[in-house]
């Protein structure tokens, strides 16, 4: 039987085409990879031999663009214009060409282009914080503050790592703090605590104080912990008015606990709650030799006092427990504790004493000592403000002896710690 040609022509035209096929995808993969290798290259020569090799590849166009912008020796702004114009053409939706187009037009001076390619990568990424970033930081430029800030707030608020950077950028061309909190800033908090911090880092105190009152007025909840490093400033600079209203305002915004006297202005004085470690709470500097618990199997009333335990390696200079108070000038104070000692084996035992930090010389004044084994026992003195005073440093302090030999070893507990203001015929009675 003879076989059927036309069967054996479809056959091999078939054949034919299966291997043409074959070719051209070999073709096609041959030259995708040596234009990924090219592209990969070292030699900034191969990148535009890969873009030539895939026209269609629009990341090959723009690092070609990239490449021919940055290299200053041959730079060719015609030439970036066209590498760049290839890749938007090929991917409009990628942010990244548009943004280099709006740098290059920019860098012309052609400022009505750039912004329609600001625009072009906003449309194409518009929750993308590098093109809002960019932007917004093209509009401060060319003055259009409210257009800035507007991206400035869609950036930091895709990215909040960069809300530093956007303060310093507003700062520069707009330095209120009003305007900033209120057309950069999303209402939230943890923004308005970070630009405080920011603007204290940058010693620029009124900043940081007029982001305090735009935080208040979100009326959110505030962390007591993340105010005391302005309440700390304040008291550095001598702003104590502005440090003890901050503290009360945060208080009152914040969940710490407040354990009210009807007479006492000291704070925390039965130790009843953690210690802020700042502000106008007490405050525990470390020191080799001695540790501090807050201890609720001994203490005088309450829940729980503060126990401070010496190991005996070293003749301790100890002035590390203290509290600053805001008191009244001119003003009669009674200052009243209970210590209780085990085993304070020093000559020098512990005491508290009593200054105006910033008038030393106006008020300086101790309670007794007390040394070896003891009960709780009640401390007192009584004082005077003075004319300038407004604030009084109360101090835990044990003074080291000449003696090397008298190392000091023991425990302290401290507790019902109160300075009430009294009157003036009261001063030196009986408690």
């Amino acid at each position: 039987m003879l076989a059927d040609p036309s069967s054996a022509r479809s056959r091999w035209c078939f054949l034919f085409l299966v291997i043409v096929a074959a070719v051209e995808f070999s073709f096609s993969v041959a030259k995708v990879w040596v234009g990924e290798r090219w592209n990969e290259s070292s030699d900034p020569g191969k990148w535009l031999a890969a873009a030539q090799l895939e026209p269609g590849n629009a990341q090959y166009w723009e690092q070609v663009a990239l490449y021919n912008e940055l290299n200053l020796e041959q730079q060719d702004q015609p030439k970036t214009a066209e590498y760049l114009r290839r890749a938007t053409q090929i991917d409009p939706l990628s942010e990244r060409p548009w943004l280099e187009f709006a740098a290059l037009d920019e860098a012309r001076g052609d400022f009505s282009a750039a912004r329609r390619a600001y625009e072009m990568a906003q449309l194409d990424s518009p929750v993308s914080p590098d093109v809002a970033w960019r932007f917004g930081n093209f509009l401060l430029r060319q003055g259009d503050l409210s257009g800035g800030f507007a991206a400035l707030r869609r950036a930091i608020d895709k990215d909040p790592s960069l809300e530093a950077s956007a303060l310093a950028e507003c700062w520069a061309v707009d330095p209120n703090t009003d305007s900033i909190a209120a057309a950069v800033l999303p209402p939230q908090t943890a923004y308005y605590v970070r630009a405080i911090r920011y603007f204290l880092l940058q010693k620029q105190t009124g900043a940081a104080l007029g982001m305090w009152t735009q935080l208040l007025k979100l009326n959110q909840p505030v962390a007591m912990r993340d105010i005391i490093d302005l309440i700390n400033h304040l008291l550095d600079e001598g702003r104590i008015s502005d440090a003890h209203q901050i503290w009360q305002e945060a208080l009152r915004r914040s969940d710490w606990p407040v354990h009210a006297s009807d007479t006492s202005v000291q704070f925390n004085g039965g130790f009843e709650h953690d210690l802020l470690n700042g502000g106008f709470d007490w405050r525990e500097l470390p020191l080799s030799g001695v540790s501090y618990d807050l201890d609720s199997s001994v203490l005088h009333s309450g829940h729980q006092s503060l126990r401070i335990t010496f190991d005996g390696a070293v003749n301790i200079n100890f002035q590390h427990i203290f509290q600053y108070v805001y008191v009244a000038p001119h003003q009669p104070y009674r200052f009243l504790a209970y210590l209780r000692t085990d085993g304070i084996s020093s000559e020098n035992g512990i005491q508290f004493d009593i200054f105006d930090p910033r008038h030393p010389e106006t008020l300086q004044v101790s309670t007794s000592v007390l040394a070896g084994t003891n009960d709780w026992r009640s401390v007192r003195v009584d004082f005077e403000s003075g004319a300038d005073t407004q604030l009084v440093e109360i101090l835990l302090r044990r003074s080291p002896v000449p003696a090397f030999t008298d190392q000091l070893r023991g425990t302290v507990w401290v507790d019902d710690v109160s300075l009430t203001p009294v009157k003036q015929e009261t001063m030196g009675a009986t408690q």
